[in-house]
């Protein structure tokens, strides 16, 4: 098989190469490297079934020419940064996000490819009074990013009803790992960054008691590949996630023991979300994903400890 990942220079697009590449699959990488880094899938670069270009998915020439002689795509390029600050352009997850996304659709259905999977968020359902959250949830965002991720997915469903293609959306929590990108960065990378420039106090975006759920990019990796393989519907709805959340303070406490620090003095910005647009808590129903064959390894702390540890050594190899 041959795959096409977009985005995958990125924290979870590379780690996803490495699973197919290990598969045996025929893999190309298109990323604009705008978040991801070429570092990333480096080491891939040797592989004689793997395959990195540079470009844009906008670019209707660009991507048309990807998706030559490719049977199913992987689309997880997006605008990473979730945080929405005053004075960004509203048009940004717009454009990254929905109309990339119709960008690839329409590519695929030039060249006649049928399958597609996708990097959604648990940001579609916004704030929900189901907890944890199935996928038959209302979906009503309350964000910008969440908006668009939503307006991705019905631009899927909208080219199989009309042209027979087969979807699998995956509904990401919050995902971890090793890996750092360009921007957009995790409460693990912002604490850590902080904490080293100054480590006797850390400022907290909101209250402190934000919890989400946290699950590892390799699990997450785990998760898509085991779906695409036995979910067989037209269109596939999945959470990945674990089953349980775990809040902002306790990630702060995590990093501090980790830099081996004591006696930091934490601020909060105040408010119950971090930024306008931000989800202040949820926990992901599993239980689909689960019974289909797998379930994560890790609590949401032991992803997160785990993600820590990660990129704390990576910061100190470079």
């Amino acid at each position: 098989m041959k795959s096409l990942i977009t985005g995958g220079a990125g924290c979870i697009g590379s780690d996803l190469a490495e699973a197919l590449v290990r598969r045996g699959d025929e893999v190309l990488v298109v990323d604009n490297l705008s978040s991801g880094k070429r570092e990333h899938v480096e080491a891939l670069l040797a592989k004689p079934n793997f395959e990195f270009r540079e470009g844009d998915i906008l670019n209707a020439h660009f991507v048309g020419e990807a998706m030559q002689g490719v049977d199913m795509v992987w689309h997880l390029a997006a605008n990473p940064d979730v945080k929405f600050s005053p004075g960004d352009p509203t048009n940004r997850d717009l454009e990254q996000n929905t109309i990339a996304t119709y960008a690839v659709l329409e590519a695929m259905r030039r060249t006649g490819i049928k399958k597609i999977a996708f990097s959604s968020t648990s940001a579609v359902y916004g704030p929900s009074s189901r907890q944890p959250i199935p996928e038959d949830a209302p979906a009503r965002p309350i964000s910008l990013y969440g908006a668009s991720k939503l307006g991705s997915e019905g631009l899927i469903t909208a080219f199989h009803g009309m042209f027979g293609m087969q979807a699998w959306i995956f509904r990401f929590a919050n995902i971890v790992g090793s890996k750092v990108r360009k921007k957009g960065g995790t409460v693990i990378g912002d604490f850590i960054k902080r904490l080293s420039d100054d480590p006797h106090q850390l400022l907290i975006l909101g209250d402190g008691k934000q919890a989400k759920s946290y699950l590892l990019s390799e699990e997450c990796v785990e998760a898509m590949l085991l779906v695409t393989q036995h979910a067989t519907a037209p269109v596939n709805i999945f959470n990945l996630g674990c089953n349980d959340s775990l809040s902002v303070t306790a990630i702060a406490d995590l990093v501090v023991e980790a830099m081996g620090l004591s006696g930091v003095q934490y601020t909060f910005t105040g408010g119950e979300g971090g930024w306008p647009g931000d989800v202040p808590r949820f926990t992901l129903d599993v239980s689909l994903v689960n019974k289909l064959g797998w379930k994560a390894r890790r609590t949401s702390r032991e992803a997160v400890a785990e993600a820590i540890r990660s990129v704390i050594a990576a910061r100190t190899t470079h």
